[in-house]
């Protein structure tokens, strides 16, 4: 094997002995894993064999994309295409051990494709037969993507060549790749490869056949099933196409494999393309069978057609598909599959119908269809109440590669999941996930969490396959309701706002269904308080005993708390006396008070709170007073936690409180369940900026003046704009400075320059105010550039007449930043030298201070001058005529 930095000599020595190399008419390369990081690679080549009768190609070099490459041989015999006896197909197999994992890029190359391709050079500038062929594969090795790591390229059942198509008739092409790994495809349109596997320039080398000479029509690829059209071949003659497929895996890009297919145009064709009548998807449950027809016709009635398919149901190592076929014009094929459990996958199988006429040429079509095969239900679903939580059972699913379950809950009984095959995921349809369990035979779930007494909970259980990445459509659900054994907390209502005596009232339904002859009386309840929903334990107070669990108390008063910064949290325990000693039946559920929270705005305050509570809550009604336990007014009602009170008043104080409604699922517990929050005041204040004006810009760079003209918001957008400011860079892309304000809505002209340079960009904002200061968005941006302005004379006198005594710019020169002059004299050697734009030389030589006789002098000057991009160096190159006198001497 030879290394890649080894090989380029070689390489390049046994070029020029390729000049007469086989002629490819195009070709690809796959790659098959064989173990371990050892993977097997295919390269199959269609050529002309009256070109390989002057060099043929017993062996291919291949790089393997990690540094290292090989010289693979042909296999022999080679095959001739049958129909086609001036071409052939040439198999090259080769294997490489990659050292670790990682993204390989395989490919091949040979000097010469063949002559006369219009749509190389189309437009000259070269000739196709000396652009390289190349072919590039793409292999992803990672043991994260599935599979161990292990990736089979797609492979083809036909070798890309010949394609003939006609002028004036849809010409249509399908590569029929099945990926042995069941990854998804797709494709797509690309130039084709040339030297070092880069892609041939578009339009410069490349163009696309529709578009050789215009007329062309539209040539497309169907992204999903591979076919290929051409709805108006327009010329004669020879054509490349390539397509890219690319194999996805559980979403991500696992390779890809590039064909390059050479396509023959002729003329005066009598055949027309056989059709294949459409074919639906198809999606079944694992064990059931599919069969359905495919029919194919052709109006030239004395055409046969060869009806074919292709796919992986035709590979799978369990009960593969079949199709047989009847007659050939019409032909019929019937399809056949017997799908079992081993056939479930994570999206769809593809099955792609070829119909090929044996007409002059050959025409074909193709459709496809995508069959899915999706797990059955999980069946015998039950739901049970035990103490505090449901106990849910399932029966095991019937297919043995199930990996386990997955438990989802909802606490709507009403609830619709879409149909099976339609990718139902419960999780978007009101159902929570409550739990996943391992293993075919493990069937049972104890549900326990955020569980309430009152509320109807339903459960459905699907099963999981291949890591999980496929799940089966939900089961029938059942449903439960935990027993009311313990007390059920139906408020917790502020009475009071107060830092200090704030007042809320606490209220809880009876234990109807407590076994009393288990607990017998006295009963009391105690009352707990907490400023956290997970840390209720302060004691409060306690109702008094009675020997009738349903003539207790069943309210509480909580006196001197504070109301106003965050939310109280309240749970109750049930006790019975036995013996003389409290012994603790069970605790309530926990339960907070509705907390709300104000955001002032312009002219409008923002309503939002929320609430920690068992029950559902439906509905909110907003209530409005102009002070703190004032009248309050119903200003508005919601389903949502949060409420807008606009066309308010700047500073005024607005009062607000809101009370929940809500419910249980049970009939015995009261509803509508009614809550109040605490009383929350707040006035509005604008923080609202106004929106920005748009910018124009007329720069005149000869007179140094940038003019800045926009619009007043005021007029169009906004109400309340009372100035502007202006931001500026010299330099196009650095950060905006503020080099302006404008104290007045109506002045919306302003002139700049940067110490003479109108080179910059700039925006605008509006803004409010001086009490709110509220700045809007930036506008637009805009720009402009200086015109830089510098030339040199070609003649200067420095004889003391006071006439022409300096070499210095012709005219007064624009905005430059500096030079770098450097004069020689005829011999070259340096006789001035200066960074000053205005330069004023006077023809003192730099060195020894006498003046410099009569000549010929050159210079270089690099001109640094001030542009929008910064700096930006030109150069000047030329001579000048020095003389002493007027006479020219």
């Amino acid at each position: 094997m030879l290394k890649l930095d080894k090989i380029l000599l070689f390489i390049g020595l046994i070029t020029p002995l390729l000049s007469f190399a086989t002629h490819n008419r195009g070709g690809e390369i796959t790659y098959e894993h064989v173990s371990g990081l050892t993977y097997r690679f295919t390269i199959t080549t269609c050529t002309d064999i009256s070109a390989a009768a002057q060099a043929d190609r017993s062996e291919l070099y291949i790089d393997f994309g990690d540094g290292e490459g090989d010289t693979i041989p042909r296999v022999v015999p080679v095959t001739q295409i049958q129909g086609f006896p001036d071409h052939q197909k040439n198999i090259y197999i080769g294997t490489h051990t990659y050292v670790t994992s990682g993204t390989y890029y395989i490919k091949v190359e040979d000097p010469n494709r063949n002559a006369n391709i219009l749509n190389i050079y189309p437009n000259g500038g070269g000739t196709s037969d000396n652009v390289v062929f190349a072919l590039q594969s793409k292999l992803v090795i990672n043991p994260f993507l599935g599979n161990g790591g292990a990736n089979n390229s797609l492979i083809f059942d036909d070798c890309p060549c010949p394609a003939i198509a006609c002028v004036g008739k849809t010409y249509c092409y399908n590569p029929q790749a099945v990926d042995p790994d069941g990854d998804s495809l797709s494709y797509e349109l690309v130039a084709p490869l040339g030297l070092n596997a880069e892609a041939l320039p578009i339009p410069t080398v490349y163009l696309y056949p529709n578009q050789v000479n215009s007329g062309g029509g539209t040539m497309t690829v169907d992204p999903n099933t591979g076919t290929m059209c051409w709805d108006s071949p327009h010329m004669v003659g020879e054509f490349n196409f390539t397509i890219k497929i690319t194999e996805w895996r559980n979403g991500y890009e696992v390779g890809y494999v590039i064909r390059d297919v050479q396509l023959t145009v002729q003329n005066n064709c009598n055949n027309d393309p056989p059709v294949i009548d459409p074919i639906p998807d198809v999606c079944v449950i694992a064990g059931e069978t599919i069969q359905f027809s495919v029919n194919a016709s052709d109006i030239n009635s004395g055409d046969i057609i060869d009806l074919t398919a292709s796919g992986q149901p035709f590979s799978v190592n369990s009960s593969p598909a079949t199709f047989n076929i009847n007659g050939n014009n019409p032909v019929t094929g019937n399809f056949s599959w017997s799908t079992d459990c081993s056939h479930i996958k994570n999206g769809s199988y593809q099955v792609l119908f070829a119909a090929q006429d044996d007409g002059n040429p050959l025409f074909s079509d193709y459709k496809q269809t995508n069959i899915r095969v999706i797990p059955p239900k999980v069946t015998g679903v039950s739901a049970t109440p035990f103490g505090n939580g449901v106990n849910v059972s399932w029966t095991p699913t019937s297919c043995n590669n199930a990996e386990g379950y997955r438990i989802y809950r909802t606490t709507n009984p009403n609830f619709t999941l879409p149909d099976c095959c339609n990718n139902p995921d419960p999780t978007n349809h009101d159902f929570i996930q409550a739990g996943e369990v391992f293993g075919l035979n493990n069937t049972t779930f104890f549900d326990n969490t955020s569980l309430t007494l009152g509320i109807d909970y339903c459960y459905v259980i699907t099963a999981f396959y291949i890591s999980g990445q496929v799940e089966s459509c939900p089961s029938d659900s059942s449903c439960a309701r935990l027993k009311k054994e313990v007390p059920i907390m139906t408020h917790v209502t502020v009475n009071n706002t107060d830092n200090n005596t704030g007042i809320d009232s606490i209220m809880w339904s009876k234990p109807s269904e407590l076994d009393t002859n288990a607990y017998p009386g006295p009963y009391h309840y105690k009352i707990y308080h907490g400023l956290s929903i997970n840390n209720i334990n302060n004691f409060i107070g306690q109702t008094n005993n009675s020997n009738l669990l349903y003539t207790t108390d069943t309210i509480f008063v909580h006196n001197n708390i504070n109301t106003v910064n965050s939310p109280n949290y309240y749970r109750v325990e049930l006790f019975y006396t036995h013996n003389g000693n409290d012994s603790l039946v069970g605790s309530s559920n926990n339960a907070g008070s509705v907390f709300l929270t104000t955001t002032p705005n312009d002219n409008q305050i923002t309503l939002n709170w929320f609430e920690n509570v068992p029950w559902i809550d439906t509905a909110y009604i907003v209530y409005r007073s102009n002070s703190l336990g004032g009248i309050y007014t119903q200003i508005g009602q919601t389903n949502s936690q949060t409420y807008t009170d606009t066309n308010l008043t700047n500073g005024q104080t607005y009062c607000y409180y809101v009370k929940s409604i809500g419910y249980y699922s049970s009939p015995d517990i009261i509803s509508p369940i009614e809550n109040l929050s605490q009383e929350v005041c707040d006035a509005p204040i604008d923080k609202t900026p106004p929106c920005p004006p748009t910018l124009d810009i007329e720069g005149d760079c000869v007179i140094g003046m940038n003019k800045l003209t926009w619009n007043n918001p005021n007029n169009e957008c906004a109400d309340d704009v009372t100035r502007y400011n202006i931001y500026y860079t010299p330099v196009e892309g650095d950060t905006m400075e503020l080099i302006a304000s404008i104290n007045s809505a109506d002045d919306t002209v302003f002139f700049h320059n940067n110490n003479g340079s109108v080179a910059g960009c700039y925006y605008i904002t509006s803004l409010d105010s001086i009490q709110y200061n509220n700045e809007s968005d930036s506008s637009n941006v805009v720009c402009f550039d200086n015109c830089p302005n510098y030339w040199l004379p070609n003649v200067f006198t420095p004889n003391n007449d006071g006439k022409n005594e300096h070499f210095a710019p012709l005219e007064p020169y624009r905005y430059i930043e500096s030079i770098d002059l450097k004069i020689f004299n005829r011999w070259g050697q340096e006789v001035f030298t200066t960074s000053d734009p205005a330069i004023n030389w006077d023809g003192i030589h730099k060195d020894s201070g006498e003046p410099v006789s009569s000549g010929v002098y050159y210079y270089i000057c690099t001109v640094n001058t001030i542009r929008l991009s910064g700096i930006e160096p030109v150069e000047l190159k030329g001579y000048f005529h020095l003389f002493k006198d007027n006479k020219g001497e």
